[in-house]
């Protein structure tokens, strides 16, 4: 049951400067706040009652069913801070993701920004941190993000950009040295590269993951390492734009690789809270995978995600500048 917080106890935490207390975020019909963005919703065969489509045309679809925490957009799926609930025979959302997850993704007039040309890549791991390790294959997190970076590099050049490292070699750097960087280039995007790991013994768990800063008041959709500090972050001025950014490049290579779609995440890391612009972190599969991690290894998969995060970058600067 999603809870409830009074006025009075909000403005008591607020005068004491407390972030613990929080409201739960009032329920809307899902239906009634998409067609205020121009969606209406279409009945597909063999639905069940549980379910609900919405859609516009020239616009990504969206698709929810009860009780889970997530819903599809444009066939990405992309995760919920609450489980999408029913009332009276229709499926609510809380406003808090309504207002933070669906009105970014299917707002068609996003506030722009003035650039996106300057790109820091930040290769994650490197030097005495060899990240995820797939020990029977002999490869490690660190040599296949240093690898991706790279490919990357020349892509987005090619493209026009100017494209800077966090690292161009296996050399270790600080947390909080990684987005510094950034706000010192005075970057226009920022995008950290990692794969994934599986717990001890685990080689089976595979597929992609992105992520961008939890939003101000919201909780983190990483369970395990989530923090439950909600106060607002620095890179929460870009909230829009990173979820704008995250989900674009998630699509992009969930097309290119067919991997399992894991979701477009929220978590309050290091290298992104700190960002004086947009930023992501992404998950480019499992490398203790005995399946994925060897695909990970191959220098033609890394090449193929390279060139999916490129598209998705460009879909999205597409999207910011398309009214400018």
């Amino acid at each position: 049951m999603r809870g409830r917080l009074s006025i009075c106890g909000l403005l008591f935490a607020c005068c004491l400067g407390l972030p613990a207390a929080r409201a739960a975020s009032q329920d809307i019909f899902l239906g009634e706040s998409v067609r205020l963005l121009g969606f209406q919703q279409v009945a597909q065969k063999g639905d069940p009652e549980t379910v609900e489509r919405y859609a516009a045309k020239g616009w990504p679809d969206l698709f929810a069913d009860r009780n889970r925490e997530f819903l599809y957009v444009g066939g990405a799926k992309i995760y919920l801070e609450d489980n999408i609930d029913a009332k009276k025979g229709r499926l609510t959302v809380t406003r808090l993701d309504y207002d933070k997850v669906l009105v970014p993704l299917l707002w068609r007039l996003p506030p722009q920004l003035p650039g996106s040309r300057r790109i820091l890549l930040d290769p994650g791991h490197g030097g005495k941190d060899p990240g995820k390790q797939n020990a029977g294959l002999g490869y490690d997190e660190k040599a296949a993000t240093l690898d991706t970076a790279l490919r990357l590099k020349l892509l987005l050049e090619k493209r026009g950009f100017e494209v800077f490292l966090t690292r161009d070699k296996d050399a270790f750097v600080e947390l909080p040295d990684r987005p510094a960087a950034a706000n010192k280039l005075k970057a226009d995007l920022f995008v950290s590269l990692h794969y994934n790991g599986g717990a001890a013994g685990d080689a089976t768990s595979a597929g992609i993951e992105t992520y961008c800063l939890t939003p101000a008041g919201q909780f983190s959709t990483n369970k395990a390492a989530g923090k439950a500090d909600i106060s607002p972050e620095p890179g929460n001025r870009f909230d829009t734009f990173n979820l704008l950014l995250a989900w674009n490049v998630h699509r992009a290579v969930l097309k290119a690789t067919g991997a399992e779609d894991r979701g477009v995440r929220r978590a309050r890391f290091a290298v992104l809270r700190t960002l004086n612009c947009p930023g992501i972190l992404v998950e480019g599969g499992f490398i203790s995978s005995r399946t994925e991690g060897a695909q990970i290894a191959n220098a033609a998969y890394r090449q193929r995600l390279a060139e999916a995060i490129g598209e998705g970058v460009m879909a999205y600067v597409g999207r910011v500048r398309a009214k400018q």
